[in-house]
């Protein structure tokens, strides 16, 4: 379940992704096959969730890679349906990740890489920490830096220094 404006951002990140399209071989199940209409059915692709996450994360930023398009997609219908996680993309994280649709969407692929690898971590600071461990390092070789938020390099200037947990507690949600 996404909490404030996720509804918006479901439809902004589909709408971006969906916007372009073609190419590559195929290296992910059928996506399409896997069907996500039964509570039971999200729990069974858990392990599809975390290979779209690090497949999204083994790959670069491309809108014109229809199967990363496809990845991203089956990422954010399961990430919206699965009963067992909630996801908290807040305020925070959108003034973080701005509105840049492919940095927002590897922000989502790593907080859910490290929610399915740490079940145990339940608290959503722990949770974005995580995440934010894990997408900072690939956004610094593979996004295109002009579009970052201010706030964005500060948390990346934080995570260089070794102080991204302080940095996040600063930042209100």
């Amino acid at each position: 379940m996404f909490k404030n404006n996720m509804k918006q951002l479901f439809i902004l990140v589909t709408v971006s992704l969906l916007g372009f399209s073609i190419c590559q071989a195929q290296e992910l199940p059928n996506l399409k096959a896997v069907k996500l209409n039964k509570n039971a059915n999200y729990k069974t692709a858990e392990p599809i969730a975390l290979k779209v996450s690090n497949y999204l994360f083994a790959t670069s930023i491309d809108r014109r890679n229809r199967q990363r398009i496809e990845a991203g997609n089956f990422l954010i219908r399961w990430m919206n349906g699965t009963p067992d996680y909630t996801f908290y993309v807040e305020d925070r994280e959108m003034n973080l990740f701005g509105f840049d649709s492919d940095v927002l969407l590897m922000y989502m692929a790593a907080l859910t890489k490290f929610m399915l690898e740490h079940p145990q971590i339940k608290h959503k600071d722990e949770q974005a920490l995580g995440a934010v461990n894990i997408v900072l390092p690939y956004l610094n070789k593979e996004s295109d830096k002009k579009r970052w938020p201010n706030l964005l390099w500060q948390l990346n200037d934080a995570y260089q220094q070794n102080k991204t947990a302080e940095f996040l507690k600063q930042i209100e949600r």
